[in-house]
């Protein structure tokens, strides 16, 4: 009986960390103020999300995304466009969008590394703005380290 019940207890344990595990990954999770902007990250979401995420704020979004994507989204559907000021792409330098996408963003840039991104971030500022940062892919957690670090050291200064 006593076997039974620490297999139950180690059972319900592992769901529980492979459910904290999942939260983690895949909800939008605030980080407070950085700059004036309100601060969100978002971790391996599906493109439909982001879209209505970014549809759903009240202001301006400057947008730290993966190459897969910006483009997946921004190739499909431009709804989102007006609520879109500012574009980077933190994993390639060189993205190519149709020239309608292009031509509604008020600044659109690459960098091949995360961190090179996350420097430029501090010359677009935006008082009473929206920073979403979202990762995918198989560099998902050494991304999501990077920006809670640049967090870290920015938020309190």
């Amino acid at each position: 009986m006593e076997k039974s019940i620490s297999k139950l207890a180690n059972q319900l344990l592992e769901a529980r960390n492979r459910n904290l595990e999942q939260v983690e990954k895949s909800a939008l999770r605030p980080h407070g103020k950085l700059w004036g902007m309100d601060v969100f990250s978002w971790y391996n979401p599906m493109t439909y999300e982001i879209e209505n995420v970014l549809n759903s704020f009240p202001t301006p979004v400057l947008w730290f995304g993966n190459s897969v994507d910006i483009s997946k989204l921004l190739t499909s559907n431009t709804d989102c466009l007006s609520n879109l000021k500012m574009i980077c792409c933190h994993d390639q330098a060189d993205l190519f969008l149709p020239f309608e996408v292009m031509n509604q963003i008020e600044t659109f840039f690459g960098a091949k590394e995360i961190d090179d991104a996350l420097k430029m971030l501090k010359t677009f500022k935006k008082e009473n703005g929206i920073l979403l940062f979202t990762a995918k892919g198989e560099n998902w957690k050494k991304d999501k380290n990077s920006f809670e670090l640049f967090l870290d050291i920015h938020q309190t200064k």
